[in-house]
């Protein structure tokens, strides 16, 4: 009996501990009760979608595509009314120290003045968040700023690295398309240059930019100081605000983040959403 009891008591233990470890996280939340690091941001929706997270924090520029599409997203999701959790822009990263920044930031200011960019913008309905600055100037670039730009124009051709992430990049019919996609391709002409673009998994992204698999992130990237520090980063081209997405049956229960206290909240792992959500990683 006792040899039994002692069998039921350690199973018990082992199940305690089981239930325990699930239900600690390791992630120090500003709030919601835990947080599911997500590999895209089309995938927050869908994981929203399935019930496996109650609250998505993502980029207003998709989140607002896709509410405004005929689809399932748009018909069981919605973004929390007047909740903005952060409000940040978007740049273009290149190898720190390389002048190729400063290459892309001419490109742009030369296409908005154009109109080449609100022609783009236009068709992917972003006209409203251009922000390009067309008086912008560059310094000359020093002689190690050139080394990287310039291996960069004697190969012909520059490496983008994306995520899908619409409308700023993907797939239709089989085919890449997208506002930054239609927008790096204007530039690789304007450069009179070939244009590669290379899906990378977006926590990573730093290095594989500086390994030199790619040559510069283009993709919805948020403008902060510590990758400023830490790439070359080209002047903003586009505002955009992290929000919180919701199914449209909750849209009682979740209007501000008091009320998301018990739920699980969602978003791209490495991202600005992710940062909106979680203070930082706690060792497991």
């Amino acid at each position: 009996m006792k040899k039994i009891l002692a069998l039921v008591l350690a199973v018990l233990m082992v199940a305690t501990c089981v239930v325990s470890f699930a239900s600690c996280s390791k992630y120090e939340m500003k709030f919601g009760k835990s947080f599911s690091p997500i590999d895209s941001q089309v995938n927050v929706l869908l994981q929203l979608n399935s019930k496996m997270i109650d609250v998505g924090v993502m980029d207003s520029v998709m989140a607002g595509y896709y509410m405004s599409q005929d689809s399932n997203y748009a018909s069981n999701l919605m973004i929390v009314p007047d909740l903005v959790l952060a409000t940040e822009q978007y740049g273009i990263a290149a190898r720190k120290g390389s002048a190729f920044a400063k290459a892309i930031s001419l490109a742009l200011v030369d296409l908005a003045k154009d109109g080449t960019v609100a022609e783009i913008a236009t068709k992917y309905g972003l006209q409203n968040e251009i922000c390009i600055d067309t008086t912008y100037t560059c310094d000359e670039p020093s002689a190690e700023e050139m080394a990287d730009f310039n291996a960069i124009m004697e190969r012909g051709k520059f490496i983008v690295g994306y995520t899908i992430f619409a409308p700023i990049a993907y797939e239709k019919d089989g085919e890449l398309i997208g506002f930054d996609i239609e927008l790096a391709k204007a530039v690789a002409e304007w450069m009179d240059l070939e244009v590669e673009f290379k899906v990378i998994n977006w926590n990573t992204k730093e290095a594989e930019l500086s390994s030199g698999s790619i040559d510069c992130i283009w993709n919805g990237m948020t403008i902060t100081p510590e990758r400023q520090a830490n790439m070359a980063v080209t002047i903003p081209y586009m505002n955009n605000k992290q929000v919180a997405v919701i199914r449209k049956a909750d849209a009682e229960k979740y209007k501000t983040t008091d009320d998301m206290a018990k739920a699980i909240i969602g978003a791209e792992d490495g991202s600005a959403g992710m940062s909106c959500a979680v203070v930082e990683e706690k060792a497991e």
